[in-house]
């Protein structure tokens, strides 16, 4: 029994390392807003959506995702993200479409949303940090980028309405109050408006598109040539903008440059009789057909008896002809002599003999040499 118990530890002790090597797993949540009953259509929030979800299944992301969410519908979508969190390591937020911000605090806008009032705000919006919450309770790193900046409809309406300095909505998004091992990404500087471009995508996407899957990029490294793409496109008319608080340095596709350790020398292998030959013939025309004729050309027929007695036994019939020993062993030291006589053609540099017709043993020299 004894026995038994310490053989299942020491297997147990094998399934443990191959265990712990396991990549964590990485999900996101990819959501693209962009036909609003209320404030129109955004062109391209549901195209980034659906690029940058791709991008993220093609290095390895779990990807959840959904476009032109209502309410209940983005609800829906956040609880089944935060089940999918569970035991991942990286979790990822990506939204692009209408965002605001009131009181500081910043709000994601369902497709569906009627605020016309801010009381409704509550009840028809949905707070960012209670998702960047869920992320960072359940995952070491929590990644939130958020392409919700638009020029906002919403915000001007909610502005018209509210009775309170404090409950006025402000263009674009606020930084937010804390972070946890979190790095949040902005299309652009706090209180300030991103456009939603031209293109298939907005400068942000595209930009996050062509540089997310660099192998061995820090994602501050990555951000530094977004926001270096968006200013150049836009411009100077939209910044990125980033705040975190990671404890380690996150790659989206690991692959840096590492020391490669030294291997050790190994020993020269032993000098076979062929490179001990070439080495000794050189390039000297005489030394090389004796080589050809008497060493690598002239068989040792002495085997031959022996070896065809073993092979063939006392007769055998090869193509419908019958042959008895002697005769076979003749035939055999025959074409031997017959192959030692073909005119052979060494390639410059190498001991290869191609046969190619009858005549005396040749070397042949390449054109314009002496």
């Amino acid at each position: 029994m004894g026995r038994l118990v310490i053989l299942a530890v020491a297997f147990m002790g094998l399934l443990l390392p191959s265990a712990d090597a396991q990549p964590e797993r990485r999900v996101a949540l990819v959501i693209g807003n962009g036909t609003y009953a209320e404030a129109g259509t955004l062109t391209n929030p549901v195209n980034d959506a659906l690029d940058i979800a791709g991008k993220l299944r093609s290095i390895g992301f779990d990807v959840i995702e959904g476009n032109d969410l209502g309410k209940r519908e983005l609800e829906r979508k956040i609880g089944e993200f935060s089940d999918a969190l569970q035991g991942a390591g990286v979790g990822l937020f990506y939204y692009a479409g209408h965002g605001l911000q009131v009181e500081g605090r910043n709000y994601i806008v369902p497709v569906d949303a009627r605020l016309d009032m801010p009381v409704k705000l509550q009840l028809e919006a949905v707070p960012i940090d209670e998702v960047l919450d869920i992320m960072e309770q359940q995952t070491k790193v929590s990644l939130v980028f958020l392409d919700a900046c638009r020029n906002n409809p919403f915000a001007r309406s909610l502005s018209r309405t509210a009775t309170t300095r404090s409950a006025t909505a402000l263009a674009g998004l606020a930084q937010f109050d804390s972070t946890r091992g979190s790095f949040i990404a902005f299309s652009t500087a706090p209180g300030a408006v991103a456009m939603d471009g031209t293109g298939r995508n907005s400068p942000f996407a595209a930009a996050l598109l062509r540089h997310m899957a660099e192998p061995g990029q820090s994602i501050n490294d990555m951000m530094i040539a977004v926001r270096r793409d968006v200013v150049s496109e836009t411009r100077e008319g939209q910044r990125p903008w980033e705040q975190g608080s990671l404890l380690e340095r996150f790659e989206f596709v690991p692959g840096g440059e590492t020391v490669a350790q030294p291997k050790p020398t190994a020993a020269p292998a032993p000098e076979t009789k062929v490179a001990a030959l070439e080495r000794s013939v050189g390039d000297d025309k005489t030394a090389i057909e004796k080589f050809l004729r008497d060493d690598y050309l002239a068989p040792d027929t002495r085997d031959i008896p022996d070896a065809v007695k073993r092979v063939y036994g006392p007769s055998v019939t090869i193509f419908g002809k019958p042959y008895d020993t002697e005769a076979l062993i003749k035939a055999k030291v025959d074409w031997f002599a017959q192959w030692a006589s073909w005119s052979l053609g060494l390639e410059p540099g190498t001991l290869q003999v191609p046969p190619h017709g009858d005549g005396p043993i040749q070397r042949q020299v390449p054109a314009g040499s002496k």
